[in-house]
């Protein structure tokens, strides 16, 4: 990664200097995807799954995790260890039971000193089942014209 910035001073031979910082930058963890968007229909579940892998540098354990609201939305975090690689699998679940959309962040709370919290947003939409009308069945034409 690299960033520039440009700083002026009151220097007449040098008024204007031009910064450039350039760095490798190392994930604390991957999450994917990064939100979480739930979108359905009145009466029926959906959920959505959050993958959460810890980088090898950066070891951590999530201690405890939280809604901002949490009146639209269950969660549940499951630790796994599959092929060297381990983490988290964060499930959340629509509540909402009328039409209408919703948002939320979930507050993951870690152990490690390099970033005490992780934070997950959620969209949720939760569409009206379509009503079918007791009218006469759409007839197709046929022949020219």
């Amino acid at each position: 990664m690299q960033k520039t910035v440009e700083v002026f001073t009151n220097d007449p031979t040098q008024s204007r200097i031009v910064l450039s910082i350039s760095g490798s930058v190392l994930n604390f963890a991957r999450i994917e995807p990064r939100y979480a968007r739930l979108v359905g229909k009145a009466g029926t579940e959906f959920r959505k799954e959050i993958t959460i892998i810890r980088e090898k540098a950066y070891p951590f354990n999530i201690l405890q995790a939280n809604a901002r609201n949490g009146k639209n939305i269950a969660f549940s975090i499951e630790a796994f260890s599959k092929d060297g690689v381990d983490g988290y699998l964060l499930t959340i679940e629509n509540k909402r039971a009328e039409a209408g959309r919703y948002a939320d962040t979930l507050t993951l709370i870690t152990d490690s000193p390099v970033k005490s919290t992780l934070k997950i947003p959620v969209y949720g939409q939760v569409v009206p089942v379509n009503r079918q009308s007791p009218s006469k069945p759409i007839q197709k034409k046929t022949g020219g014209g």
